[in-house]
């Protein structure tokens, strides 16, 4: 009993140090090693005991209470997410659409499941051709879409929507509320192949956005934020490298994790979109003199590559033939912006010239090159293809006319070869958008939007370069052919006629006929001024001086917007925007900035 009561009492003390007495008494309680009774408690023969210690709970029992708790919260907010749909709905019925993240747009009754399968058709027929880098696979219904991948859908729905205003603003702010939600306000929410799926159809469309209530619209809402946003997902998931490199194992910690193996569908499906990342970013930096966050990479082409060969729709055949494009594309613009390539001003103008040339000619052998590769027959149905392939080859002649520090290094008849060359595509081009049917251009994606508007507006400068050296054109007889066979006032005319046709879809964001009827007004300004001014030197008048230009209007002409009507002032200068061929230094061509459409009242 003695030993017990000592055990007893040798495992109290090593949990409670003071005995009861000493604890009342707010002393120090000290004991002799080896006693079972403190020091104090023998000296004044009182009783000495410990208060029985209560065991410690252990560590494994704290962890079974924080995962307890753990799930009781996601039970809790799984409640929420499901029951909030019902009471929203029997809430909001008399009251106007909001954004709201209780249900999808078919549960609170913004759209009908019929409808949403409409516009999903619709977007499969239409608008995907034009964007190969987002797929959905046509055994795919719009209930199974709905619910696999919740937010391309609500993008595709909210890009597809052609002419109701008011249902596209709210698709629109509903996309923008659930990617916040997803990417900065959940941050439980992990980054996902759908996100990025979804910001590249929100973008790859972004120029038909309603925007905000009011006379005005600008330029494509959010596309740089949304890119560098899909981008970084990009980065975050490691969808930019292969499969079997993507470690996500920082550099600090113990143990690998090894790459989870993917199904094909679904890692053809990133390539996809990592493609689309990358031709987005890369095509809207080159054209708008931005840098480039995402440029070409020998990992995208083996991507492009790999689907051109194993891929499971017909558009993937053409995803390589992008991505070359586009590496000559960066080519070109690094040989228009790269301060190492010489110029006329230095010291040797002779190896420079030399120099210049050998890196011109060897770019335009490439491009050539590679264009005789694609057969027209392939070209001719694959519009996307078609306008990249036209963009590349006027951007070569953008850079080896029109940039200052290059132009004076080229000879006469490597320019004149490069105009006739630039007129051949430019009419091309034009022919390859004409046979787009008619009211259907409200389908053409982002990129293609741009590269036409670039054409076109090259095609102009082409133009009036032709039309402004009369003796160029009368030593060089194919010129003047290939002006003809453009035909830029034609070509122009055209495209207005078939802007205004398209009434229906103006509320929705899509309606250029004030850019295109200014582009209009400032081709035929200046070229019936090269032309009045060939007439003049034909005559013999006394007082030349006192003669006014004569203003020249096509029979053809549609009304014109003036400058007050479009919200752009007129120019007072002289109507001769550069000397003359072969001195052409646009350096204030006022067609510089064609895509801020925000200076334009549309």
């Amino acid at each position: 009993m003695e030993s017990q009561k000592t055990r007893i009492m040798s495992a109290c003390s090593e949990r409670v140090k003071t005995c009861q007495t000493c604890a009342r008494a707010k002393i120090r309680c000290l004991r002799t090693p080896g006693e079972t009774v403190c020091d104090r408690c023998l000296r004044l023969n009182k009783q000495c005991y410990f208060r029985p210690a209560r065991m410690r709970q252990a560590w494994s029992k704290k962890e079974s209470r924080l995962e307890s708790l753990e799930r009781r919260v996601e039970e809790l907010l799984g409640q929420q997410s499901h029951g909030g749909c019902s009471q929203h709905s029997d809430h909001d019925q008399g009251t106007p659409r909001t954004t709201s993240t209780a249900g999808d747009v078919i549960d609170r009754g913004v759209v009908t499941l019929g409808e949403a399968a409409a516009l999903l058709d619709s977007f499969r027929r239409l608008m995907m051709p034009h964007f190969p880098f987002v797929v959905v696979p046509p055994q795919m219904t719009v209930q199974e879409l709905r619910e696999q991948k919740p937010f391309l859908f609500l993008a595709i729905l909210s890009v597809s929507v052609t002419r109701d205003v008011e249902l596209q603003r709210f698709l629109d702010e509903e996309t923008a509320a659930v990617l916040a939600n997803r990417t900065v306000t959940d941050h439980c929410h992990k980054a996902s192949l759908e996100t990025i799926q979804g910001i590249l159809v929100s973008i790859a469309w972004g120029q038909h956005q309603a925007g905000a209530k009011g006379p005005k619209r600008h330029a494509p809402r959010d596309f740089s934020n949304y890119l560098h946003l899909a981008i970084s997902l990009v980065v975050e998931l490691e969808l930019d490298r292969p499969v079997e490199l993507r470690k996500r194992c920082p550099r600090m910690t113990i143990d690998t994790i090894s790459p989870i193996a993917r199904p094909l569908h679904i890692l053809q499906d990133e390539q996809r979109a990592v493609i689309g990342c990358s031709f987005l970013a890369s095509c809207s930096s080159v054209i708008t003199q931005k840098t480039c966050t995402f440029p070409w990479s020998a990992r995208v082409e083996a991507f492009a590559l790999e689907l051109s060969e194993k891929g499971e729709y017909a558009s993937d055949q053409s995803l390589i033939h992008l991505v070359r494009l586009q590496h000559l594309f960066e080519q070109i613009d690094h040989l228009s912006a790269d301060p190492n390539i010489p110029t006329a001003g230095y010291t040797n103008p002779i190896g420079d010239t030399d120099a210049y040339l050998h890196l011109f000619r060897t770019m335009y052998s490439e491009l050539q090159d590679y264009t005789a590769q694609l057969s027209p027959q392939f070209t001719s149905n694959n519009f996307i293809l078609a306008a990249q392939l036209h963009t590349v080859n006027l951007y070569l002649c953008q850079v080896s006319l029109f940039e200052k520090d290059s132009i004076a290094q080229l000879p006469q008849s490597i320019r004149v070869d490069i105009l006739c060359h630039g007129l051949a595509t430019a009419r091309n081009s034009f022919d390859a958008l004409l046979t787009i049917a008619l009211n259907t251009e409200r389908y053409l994606s982002y990129t293609q939007w741009l590269q036409t508007g670039f054409c076109l507006i090259l095609s102009c400068k082409l133009a009036l370069m032709a039309a402004s050296d009369k003796s160029m054109r009368m030593n060089e007889p194919r010129v003047q052919a290939l002006c003809d066979k453009l035909d830029m006032i034609r070509v122009l005319d055209t495209c207005v006629s078939r802007q205004l046709s398209q009434q229906p879809d103006r509320k929705t964001g899509f309606d250029y006929s004030g850019w295109l009827q200014w582009i209009q007004e400032w081709f035929e300004k200046h070229y019936y001024a090269y032309t009045s001014r060939e007439k003049m030197s034909h005559e013999d008048i006394a007082v030349e001086h006192a003669i006014v230009p004569v203003h020249h209007q096509p029979t053809h002409s549609p009304p014109f917007c003036t400058g007050d009507e479009i919200g752009i002032p007129v120019s007072a200068e002289d109507y001769m925007p550069w000397p003359g061929f072969p001195d052409v230094l646009p350096s204030n061509n006022v067609l510089g900035g064609w895509m801020d459409l925000g200076v334009i009242s549309l």
